[in-house]
């Protein structure tokens, strides 16, 4: 008998930790693959750059209107489970998202002149300190580009970012977010990429 307690106990814990997933999922998309401009896809983050910023969100270092919020709701150990739930995943970001060819070629020439240092592969390389950019969201990207331009104590990030992006204009910065939201950001690295 008490192998059935523990069996419907791991049942059920399983079942709670998909609540949670759901959760994120409801404004995230399904499986954490954004469908809105303005909303991150996380499914496929490196689980932990993941758990960085959720603590980051759940002790107000980092910068949000909602997440900090949510975040606080979650123990450390709930958060791990995320980030291992979305971790796992292959990124892929929102091959949904209708592009500017022009404009995304132009985001690429900024990029190789401006990013490749940290962003290579076009944007898919990360690790866990680098989320990748290839396929994100444009909305979103733009905001953040925005926001580390001018307000390095509103978000953390390497004093990089915001030297790199404290000279661009605001159509360098759509640029940008044309071209790691783009098609172009999805294929295959160039040849001067690592």
């Amino acid at each position: 008998m008490p192998l059935l307690l523990s069996a419907g106990m791991l049942v059920c814990a399983a079942a709670h930790a998909e609540t949670a997933f759901l959760a994120c999922d409801g404004c995230h998309g399904t499986n954490g693959i954004s469908q809105a401009s303005h909303i991150p896809t996380i499914s496929g983050l490196n689980f932990q750059y993941f758990y960085a910023a959720m603590q980051d969100f759940r002790k107000d270092r980092r910068n949000s209107t909602i997440m900090g919020r949510v975040a606080k709701g979650y123990k450390s150990g709930q958060l791990q489970r995320m980030a291992l739930h979305y971790g796992t995943r292959r990124w892929q970001g929102n091959p949904q998202q209708k592009f500017d060819p022009a404009l995304a070629q132009r985001g690429r020439e900024l990029h190789e002149n401006n990013c490749i240092e940290c962003h290579e592969q076009n944007g898919h390389f990360q690790d866990r300190e680098t989320p990748p950019l290839a396929g994100q969201a444009k909305g979103y990207l733009l905001n953040q580009m925005r926001i580390y331009q001018v307000a390095a104590n509103i978000m953390p990030q390497p004093p990089m970012m915001q030297e790199q992006l404290e000279g661009m204009s605001e159509q360098d910065l759509l640029a940008l977010a044309e071209f790691f939201s783009s098609s172009l950001a999805r294929a295959q690295a160039g040849p001067g990429e690592k």
